[in-house]
């Protein structure tokens, strides 16, 4: 039986894994453990690289799956555990320091395998268990607020675990409250009587074809990677930011965190009604121009100021959140009709595989500022003058001029709004 608020329950687990992953990964391993620099760069970047070929190859195998209980659930189920018990060897080094960018590329090419093959058959479950506009907006209530929840958990929580009782057990509670979410995702999950579908026999290269071939898919495409790819260089940036910019504790920035996120989750219910009403193309559009306005105050940092941008940023992150998974459904119903069949693991593969191309974009942004500013981690939170303006160009000048161009690409698209019933 399809139950929304079980379903949703998912969202823990993708939403802590990611954003704990995104914000703190690297000043865990650079600014904390000390690691190279050089080398977990590096390893980021071969990371990017394999989770972009990994997020195709497992839709399109998630597709063609074919068991007793389903395409999607059998992967859940059996993968989530050990995603759990990989997300806590991320925070928890098991060799020396001098192995540490070894062991940080093993385990991060590991993470992402697990995560990936839950996450995307959990999340291509969404547009086949709901399709209409009407139930769209209604489940993404309850998933992004559990989604935001999972955020605050994500990207707050962290700085007052590993303040208080350090990095290992962070991971191991994060990595616990995660995989339960998987698990008790699946009470609330069902799977639609899906048989001889064309795209079981459709390649991996020809469905690559028929959706870049796709207009309006390829204009989601390009706007989901400049904002999403801003959403992620916001967080891994910020612990910098607020360690050697503000000089404020680790208490405060999680209150700067939880402010973007207690207001993007009561943003989230009125952004839902808005949106049955105006459509999915107008409130995407309104979502990028709060992030924009957001992000100002963060060049010219004061306490006030920060706290401010924060809460205009979860507003944006609000509609974001509700409008990304109803606009790639909305492509995913058009190539339905086309084709009579549902393809929603290859079209969440490729998302994937263009987004976390961002992920080597940040990481060389993040390597070219420390390094060309001469950036020194220390206790202290002291830095020179050129590093701290670098962090100021990285936190808001940069992901304005992302979004402004995602806000110019997204604003002529074409592809059919949802249908308001079913047909």
């Amino acid at each position: 039986m399809i139950r929304p608020r079980w379903y949703a329950l998912g969202n823990l687990g993708s939403n802590i894994f990611s954003q704990a992953f995104a914000t703190f990964i690297l000043f865990f391993y650079i600014d904390h453990l000390h690691a190279p620099l050089a080398g977990i760069t590096i390893a980021m970047t071969i990371q990017s690289v394999w989770h972009a070929i990994l997020n195709p190859i497992i839709g399109q195998i998630s597709d063609r799956t074919r068991t007793r209980y389903g395409r999607r659930m059998p992967y859940i189920a059996a993968l989530s555990i050990p995603l759990g018990v990989i997300f806590f060897l991320l925070w928890h080094p098991i060799v020396p320091s001098r192995w540490l960018s070894v062991y940080f590329l093993v385990m991060v090419l590991l993470f992402d395998l697990f995560y990936l093959s839950v996450v995307l058959n959990w999340t291509s479950l969404f547009p086949e268990m709901y399709q209409t506009i009407s139930q769209r907006t209604q489940a993404q209530s309850p998933r992004q607020i559990v989604g935001v929840i999972a955020l605050l958990i994500g990207v707050a929580a962290p700085p007052i675990l590993y303040g208080h009782w350090g990095w290992s057990w962070m991971g191991a509670i994060l990595g616990v409250i995660g995989t339960l979410g998987f698990l008790l995702s699946l009470h609330g999950s069902q799977e639609r009587s899906l048989t001889a579908l064309p795209s079981s026999r459709i390649s991996l290269t020809e469905s690559w074809k028929l959706l870049t071939g796709f207009k309006g898919f390829r204009r989601f495409l390009l706007m989901n990677f400049l904002v999403q790819l801003t959403l992620g260089l916001i967080p891994a940036v910020l612990p910098f930011y607020a360690k050697y910019v503000l000089h404020i504790s680790h208490t405060v920035l999680s209150l700067l965190l939880a402010s973007i996120f207690v207001t993007a989750l009561i943003a989230i219910t009125p952004w839902s009604h808005w949106i049955k009403r105006q459509g999915s193309h107008r409130g995407i559009r309104w979502a990028i121009v709060f992030l924009i306005i957001g992000l100002s105050p963060f060049f010219v940092p004061n306490n006030t100021g920060v706290f401010l941008a924060a809460v205009l940023l979860g507003v944006g992150l609000g509609g974001f959140l509700v409008l990304a998974d109803v606009l790639i459904a909305e492509a995913i119903d058009v190539d339905a009709r086309l084709r009579d069949s549902r393809r929603e693991g290859v079209f969440y593969g490729i998302n994937g595989f263009i987004l976390r191309l961002g992920v080597s974009v940040q990481s060389l942004l993040l390597y070219a500022v420390l390094h060309g500013t001469h950036f020194q981690p220390n206790r202290t939170g002291y830095a020179p003058m050129a590093v701290q303006d670098g962090f100021r160009v990285l936190i808001s000048l940069i992901p304005m001029v992302l979004l402004v161009m995602a806000y110019l690409v997204i604003r002529h698209h074409d592809v059919p709004e949802s249908q308001a019933t079913m047909s």
